[in-house]
């Protein structure tokens, strides 16, 4: 596994899950998108599709 980071208004920073700080605005998981693409079943459902390393957190769920 690799790492993730922690996308905040300054720039990424390597989030670290034994540190008590608030969430962050989004998280990056560098090569995800690519690794993510060489899955067939991907391939197969999204013949033009792409995935990417960088989300957006907009908020929590309890389901």
């Amino acid at each position: 596994m690799g790492q993730v980071y922690a996308l905040t208004g300054g720039g990424a920073e390597q989030l670290n899950s034994r540190e008590a700080t608030p969430a962050p605005k989004g998280l990056l998981l560098p090569d995800f998108g690519a690794t993510f693409t060489e899955f067939a079943d991907f391939a197969n459902a999204n013949p033009d599709g792409s995935a990417w390393d960088a989300f957006t957190l907009t908020g929590c769920s309890n389901e």
